[in-house]
């Protein structure tokens, strides 16, 4: 996870200094605006494979928390089957099949199709596509317009890549939090003792702690 938002971070940082030096001196042309300088983010593809790497192992090492509270092994990122064993065991109303559904559906599942089209290109799940900075047709010759770093997988949209990287960071921390949060109630917890999540207005910049553990008869 330290790697992931380090890469997320530096991609983040240098997509927005290639912005504001494109702000201060404009897209360079030359031939009379015939040839546009496209400035791009370094080895790119290298760091966003790398994050996909790190992002599903950071899956992998969390299906961990299975056998620790419940005695059920998981040895890889998938987690639809972890959802059918959770679905048998637990209930399909339970907490935990509906958190799993939940981020399953929302960006595990493409994530790791992402990961895996890059260990296994034209496989199962096609192909990642990555396209850094690139030149957008212009409508008029004179005013040049560049596309931020941008992928898709196979034939769908294209996606900002920056954007994609923050939210993925965010997903994993919160997914791990609500995992652990539901494993230690679920395995026994006191009765008197809940969690509660901080507002995030209320949470301190510095550590901005998300879920507290409290007495069940007081609100944050």
């Amino acid at each position: 996870m330290l790697e992931c938002d380090q890469i997320s971070q530096e991609i983040t940082r240098e997509v927005l200094e290639i912005g504001t030096k494109l702000g201060k001196g404009g897209i360079k042309t030359q031939a009379a605006g015939r040839v546009v300088e496209v400035p791009h983010v370094i080895r790119l593809n290298q760091r966003v494979e790398q994050f996909l790497y790190c992002a599903k192992s950071a899956l992998r090492d969390l299906a961990r928390i299975f056998a620790l509270f419940f005695g059920k092994e998981f040895d890889s990122a998938r987690y639809d089957r972890i959802i059918a064993w959770a679905e048998e065991e637990f209930g399909d109303e339970s907490e935990l099949v509906r958190i799993l559904r939940q981020d399953h559906d929302l960006w595990i599942k493409k994530l790791v199709s992402m990961r895996n089209a890059v260990e296994h290109p034209g496989g199962y799940s096609g192909h990642l596509h990555i396209h850094n900075i690139t030149l957008v047709s212009p409508s008029h010759p004179n005013y040049p317009t560049l596309e931020t770093p941008s992928w898709h997988l196979n034939d769908e949209p294209k996606e900002p890549i920056v954007e994609y990287l923050q939210a993925t960071v965010n997903y994993i921390l919160e997914f791990c939090e609500d995992m652990l949060v539901i494993c230690i109630t679920m395995s026994g917890l006191p009765e008197m003792i809940g969690f509660a999540e901080i507002p995030e207005s209320e949470r301190d910049p510095a550590c901005p702690i998300r879920i507290r553990a409290v007495p069940k008869n007081i609100q944050i």
